[in-house]
């Protein structure tokens, strides 16, 4: 969330982008009527001054009138990485904020806090912290910058623009819960077409991070309605809409469905992946982050349903016992092939007295596929539930 431009290999400096930089008046102008359903070949900018049917001019006032009688909910993604639900606290240091930037900092920590998530927030000094971000301010910026999470933990550090100064507090707030949205996971709402908030732009990509759409928040994204927009204007609230609560539950509320934990590391889990639902999808071993990809609910009936979908089984492609065949998820079916019995630490396949659910070549770098294999008793076949 920046306007001057920076190199950095992490966060939304990676995506080769501003992060949530601020749009201008115009450029807010032209997004809002273009959210709003107006046709951009019908839309006129002139000296300065936006017009829509070539004659009749639109105020900033006006035009966000128009998008809050149209706007629909914001679309929400996230990175592979999240945080890992063994963290419990996670605490911010923003020792260097004073002024009306120290309480746009504790407002933004109430936002998450007030939220029944698998962690607490706090700003230092506190007490149990699981993992302590850093909040420094760069007085030449004018917006934020952050990363994404690695390893199960946050991105260390968020830097927050000094010429926010020129705003208000909900900005400021705005711009801190942004950046701390990035911390834990969180992708642009509208990372595929920057111009939706910021009036310009493109595609940020994948970025290598990931673009991971969240289930049960909309499909469309609009000026307003997300806080994890690409750019702020100069009226936010600095509060989550409902589609950002939505995300939120979705990424880091508990579940009763345990994840599998592999032998092999202990912040390694079975997971879909790309967290999709969509049936052949491959599983892999990932860091655990207690999302419903990794969630699974063994069945009387011998099945490890996946939390992603009510129908959704584990299964070996084909129902083929070859050693070496990978296991995906699939439409619960009744077939051997999503039967599976727990003995011991391994997860055996029906389809073989000796066949058990496996990690290739006994690897722990994420993505690694999991298959199954003749049981031998070692570490990339023993797994426990968390």
């Amino acid at each position: 969330m920046f306007s001057r431009s920076l190199v950095l290999a992490a966060g939304c400096i990676a995506l080769g982008f501003g992060c949530g930089e601020p749009a201008n008046e115009t450029q807010e102008i032209v997004g809002n009527l273009v959210s709003a359903g107006f046709p951009s070949n019908d839309i006129m900018v002139v000296d300065g001054k936006v017009y829509v049917g070539r004659d009749a001019e639109v105020s900033l006032d006006a035009s966000r009138e128009m998008l809050a009688a149209s706007a629909t909910p914001g679309e929400q993604y996230r990175t592979n990485n999240v945080v890992s639900p063994s963290l419990t606290k996670i605490c911010i240091n923003g020792s260097a904020f004073t002024g009306v930037f120290s309480t746009a900092l504790d407002l933004a920590i109430q936002n998450y806090d007030e939220l029944p998530l698998t962690f607490s927030m706090a700003r230092t000094p506190s007490t149990g912290c699981s993992f302590t971000i850093n909040a420094v301010i760069d007085p030449n910026m004018n917006g934020g910058v952050a990363g994404f999470p690695a390893n199960g933990n946050p991105f260390g550090q968020v830097t927050i623009g000094g010429l926010l100064s020129q705003y208000g507090v909900d900005v400021i707030e705005h711009v801190i819960t942004h950046e701390i949205g990035h911390t834990i996971g969180f992708r642009h709402s509208d990372y595929y077409n920057r111009a939706i908030s910021c009036g310009s732009g493109g595609n940020e990509g994948d970025a290598g991070v990931g673009a991971i759409h969240i289930p049960g928040t909309p499909t469309t994204a609009s000026v307003g309605t997300s806080i994890m927009n690409s750019c702020f204007r100069a009226v936010e609230s600095g509060e989550f809409t409902d589609s950002d609560r939505t995300a939120l539950a979705a990424m880091y509320t508990a579940s009763s469905a345990p994840a599998l934990v592999s032998a092999l590391d202990p912040n390694r889990c079975l997971d879909v992946t790309g967290g999709s639902s969509a049936q052949g999808t491959a599983t892999q071993l990932w860091e655990c982050n207690g999302t419903a990809a990794q969630q699974w609910t063994l069945t009387a009936q011998g099945e490890l349903r996946s939390s992603l979908a009510p129908n959704l089984c584990l299964d070996v492609f084909s129902g083929d016992p070859t050693p070496g065949t990978r296991v995906q998820i699939y439409g619960c079916n009744g077939t051997v092939a999503q039967r599976w019995t727990v003995v011991g630490a391994t997860v055996r396949s029906a389809l073989a007295p000796n066949l058990c659910l496996d990690v290739f070549n006994a690897s722990t770098t994420p993505g690694t596929k999991i298959q199954v294999w003749g049981c031998n008793g070692t570490s990339a076949q023993n797994w426990s539930t968390r």
